[in-house]
């Protein structure tokens, strides 16, 4: 069923056009403002369809179509109309881990080792191929837009879009600042600072190499941190708990910058010993509900490498509210 928002004008919205309540009221950009013109459930008050210069007034209903699929770009692993196959046998002994749901988003704590989205060689056991399943997709076309995905080797947070508007609003917050994601990472030796910013361009070694590394010529990318607790690997050399936040998001962001400064994650394949699971983990997110509907947090659970540590990132580190 389409997805359709609807809201009664009250005296305070009372007067401002269509076009400025859903800028003001609902977070919408322009482009999807003008994608919502052309469609036939697009905008309507009281049931007729209107332009988006209409002067709302009070007690009229607006409702607004959010579109029922999101289209991917081929660059992103997959294409658009994709019939969805059951998730592989094996994931079973991994139950999907819901940690939120609505109808715009389905948020969920993915295991470490899994990959998130279908690709070359990994066609049912992905985490997508689960969440489909879930949401009842399963042998249908319905598209799904991961938003922030991780690695195969990282766990923690990872967030699906239902919808176009949806998957749209998340990636602005992503841009702006009003998403925040802090990633647990476990990193090899001691900082001689509780806190520090590595700031450095990243790109791929070389055409077609799964290694990044930090260039001149690469794309920006900030990485905040801040030194939680200290601990020992099994033959009693220092590791680090690291709270991390990052700028940018680029592929490999917190590993390369880690071990750039000497300090690579522990069990990193790429970067670092690779001989255990990988010390990175996207613990707490924190962002603004699409269409004006408050702010939430979401947190998953601490993995076992984590375990030793008892407290919590405190609120408000790096500058960043969590609420």
């Amino acid at each position: 069923m389409k997805r359709r928002l609807e809201f009664t004008v009250t005296p305070e919205t009372a007067g401002k056009t269509v076009r400025r309540f859903l800028q003001e009221e609902l977070s919408f950009s322009g482009h999807q403002i003008s994608r919502l013109k052309f469609q036939e459930e697009g905008i309507r008050v009281d049931g007729k369809k209107v332009y988006v210069s209409h002067v709302l007034r009070e007690g009229e209903v607006l409702t607004v179509g959010l579109t029922e699929q999101v289209l991917r770009r081929d660059t992103e692993g997959g294409r658009p109309g994709k019939i969805w196959e059951a998730p592989a046998p094996e994931l079973s002994k991994y139950p999907l881990q819901v940690l939120y749901e609505d109808s715009d988003l389905l948020i969920v704590n993915k295991p470490a080792g899994m990959v998130c989205h279908p690709s070359p060689g990994h066609f049912s056991d992905t985490l997508a191929n689960q969440a489909a399943a879930h949401l009842g997709g399963t042998g249908t076309s319905m598209d799904m837009r991961v938003t922030g995905r991780l690695d195969k080797d990282t766990s923690g947070i990872v967030t699906f879009a239902l919808n176009s508007e949806a998957a749209a609003m998340i990636q602005r917050q992503r841009e702006d600042g009003r998403l925040v994601k802090i990633y647990l990472a476990l990193a090899e030796g001691r900082f001689e600072q509780p806190e520090g910013t590595v700031d450095c361009p990243l790109r791929r070694e070389a055409p077609g190499s799964p290694r990044m590394i930090c260039a001149p010529d690469g794309k920006d990318a900030r990485t905040f941190y801040k030194v939680l607790a200290e601990t020992g690997d099994s033959e009693g050399k220092p590791r680090t708990l690291l709270a991390c936040r990052i700028e940018h998001g680029r592929t490999h962001q917190i590993r390369v910058h880690m071990a750039s400064i000497g300090h690579p994650l522990a069990g990193d394949p790429l970067y670092g010993n690779g001989q255990e699971t990988m010390g990175l983990h996207a613990f707490r997110l924190s962002f603004q509900k699409p269409f004006g509907q408050g702010r939430i947090e979401i947190t998953a659970e601490s993995p076992d490498w984590a375990a030793f540590y008892k407290g919590e990132p405190e609120e408000g580190i790096f500058g960043e509210p969590f609420v």
